[in-house]
């Protein structure tokens, strides 16, 4: 039997002995990684012996089945059970690295050819860097997968929370399947911006409990739980929120978060808001009746009298001081008087009357909402 023979002769007694061969490759793999350690040594079996059956083969004949569908496989399996890819690929080597060691022991002993012995190297190694290729394409095609199936349910059970479409047993119960705690109180918002949703959600990321974010995309608004309330939020970016309130009673304050991003919205303003920060805002928004109707009291007399509705509004932005109101509009404070005489003329309206300013206010606030 010449050097070649022997080589080939040995790899069929390993062929023989893949049990053994395996379960010395199996202890080394979740000795020196903890990944694998922590799943049980028969669920990782199957894998392990295949390969090394492979390898044996491509070895002795130059293909196996890895070379095709068991890379793949093994590369699915380890995904579905949360090992790394950096750590397969480590699990590949020391797999590869324990067959040569026997091989190589094994041929010496029996005298095998040096070149053969070299080349048979090669090929395992060629072997090596196929499989891994392959088992590492089809682990990130699971790991994406995965993940993306994980957002979807998170998705799905904060649309749920929020809207009120799933229970408030279901909610509780899913909850701390999604990192939330049942009991503890999270702030429901709803942000909008002309920025891309993972700008905004990078925005509020210091906000949010120190779990996988519980947000989701509602009508291309960001909206789901943050761990406390904002003071601050990036410039461009508009968010509404509610009371902080434990995750089965989210649909109410979400409610309210929704009502003060919209009121916010349409008034243009920017930052976190919450109706009390938007005050009379949110009833103008909401009563657009009252507001036309206020506006027909107030604003339509002075249509012809386009000075006498700049100066009323000015005078109330800067607090009804005449001074100042006839500084910023560059006329005498006699005139600046005068022109408020002539808007009670026209309205019949007393602007030392507080229900007067309240509902010219209105008026005024409902008459910028009409020109967003």
């Amino acid at each position: 039997m010449n050097g070649s023979e022997t080589a080939a002769a040995v790899l069929r007694v390993l062929r023989e002995d893949v049990g053994t061969l395996t379960d010395r490759v199996l202890d080394r793999i979740v000795a020196g990684i903890p990944s694998y350690a922590a799943v049980a040594p028969e669920l990782l079996r199957p894998g392990v012996e295949n390969s090394v059956r492979d390898c044996v083969a491509f070895l002795l004949h130059g293909h196996g089945r890895a070379e095709a569908l068991g890379a793949a496989s093994v590369g699915g399996d380890r995904a579905a059970h949360g090992i790394p890819v950096e750590d397969m690929l480590r699990a590949y080597r020391l797999g590869v690295r324990t067959v040569w060691e026997r091989f190589a022991a094994e041929a010496a002993r029996a005298g095998a050819d040096p070149a053969a012995v070299l080349a048979l190297a090669e090929r395992m190694w060629d072997w090596a860097d196929g499989v891994m290729v392959r088992a590492a394409r089809e682990h990130r095609r699971v790991e994406l997968e995965n993940a993306l199936d994980a957002q979807l349910r998170r998705g799905a059970f904060v649309r749920g929370m929020l809207s009120g479409g799933l229970d408030r047993a279901s909610v509780a119960l899913q909850a701390a399947a999604f990192g939330l705690d049942p009991d503890r109180e999270y702030v429901p918002f709803r942000a909008r911006s002309g920025l891309p949703a993972r700008t905004v959600l990078a925005a509020l990321e210091p906000h949010l409990p120190p779990v996988a974010p519980p947000v989701a995309l509602l009508d291309g608004d960001v909206a789901g739980l943050l761990a406390r309330r904002p003071r601050t939020l990036e410039a461009g970016i508009t968010a509404g929120v509610g009371p902080a309130v434990r995750p089965e009673d989210a649909p109410a304050s979400f409610a309210r978060a929704t009502r003060a991003l919209e009121t916010a919205a349409l008034f243009g303003l920017t930052g976190v808001h919450d109706l009390a920060d938007l005050g009379l805002r949110a009833l103008v928004a909401e009563d657009r009746e009252v507001g036309a109707l206020l506006a027909e009291r107030y604003l339509a007399p002075l249509a012809d009298l386009p000075d006498v509705e700049r100066t009323v509004v000015t005078y109330l932005a800067g607090g009804m001081h005449v001074d100042d109101a006839a500084r910023a509009l560059y006329v005498h404070p006699n005139t600046l008087r005068n022109r408020l005489r002539r808007f009670e003329d026209a309205t019949g309206a007393d602007l030392r009357d507080h229900a007067t300013l309240a509902e010219l206010w209105w008026a005024l606030a409902y008459k910028g909402l009409l020109k967003e």
